[in-house]
């Protein structure tokens, strides 16, 4: 956790010192091909909304589970009355963080969304809590992934990522930690209460 402290001040400089033109919710239009989140909305209410990370020139990275380079991962395919119930917040708590870097904010249409590589780590930390969990625990995992900080997302997304970070890990490992953790455990809190709670809460 310290490490990751100590990398917070230069991920918040990447987002603070990026040009000012972009797309989607933050992702710069003067970088060839940056990494970056897609959300994939489909026009149909009843198709899946896909989270998808593009590691673009960064890229290709090598995927420990078909042991070969890929540019793209798909990180969560979620029921879209689910995603229905996160994304007003999600775009709420992106769209703030934009503003306080004078970066136009964006809003989720039917498309294919581009989003800060960032925050598209943070979304799918909500995505993953939300993707399995009884319904009526929702409210509570948007409010405890409300007051945890942007590098406890991080950090939380990185450990999951390492193993269970594909769409077809539900429920694994870190995915499932995440879900208990922001659902039903210490992370947890009372719909409504987005009070701030720390890291160590989890």
């Amino acid at each position: 956790m310290t490490l990751v402290l100590k990398q917070v001040e230069r991920k918040e400089k990447i987002m603070a010192t990026r040009a000012k033109e972009s797309v989607g919710f933050g992702v710069p239009t003067d970088e060839i091909d940056p990494q970056r989140f897609i959300v994939r909305i489909s026009g149909s209410s009843r198709e899946p909304v896909v989270i998808i990370e593009d590691f673009g020139i960064a890229g290709p990275q090598f995927d420990p589970e078909t042991r070969l380079q890929s540019d793209q991962v798909v990180r969560c395919r979620l029921d879209p009355k689910r995603w229905r119930a996160i994304a007003p917040t999600a775009r709420q708590i992106f769209n703030e963080r934009l503003k306080g870097r004078r970066i136009a904010t964006g809003r989720w249409e039917a498309k294919d969304n581009l989003v800060h590589r960032l925050l598209g780590r943070e979304l799918c930390v909500l995505a993953w809590a939300v993707e399995t969990c009884d319904v009526s625990l929702i409210p509570a995992a948007i409010d405890a992934w409300t007051g945890l900080r942007p590098e406890e997302r991080w950090w939380l997304y990185a450990m999951a990522v390492h193993s269970t970070g594909r769409a077809d890990d539900v429920d694994k490992g870190w995915r499932k930690a995440i879900r208990i953790g922001l659902t039903e455990g210490a992370g947890a809190v009372a719909p409504g209460n987005q009070r701030q709670i720390s890291f160590e809460d989890l």
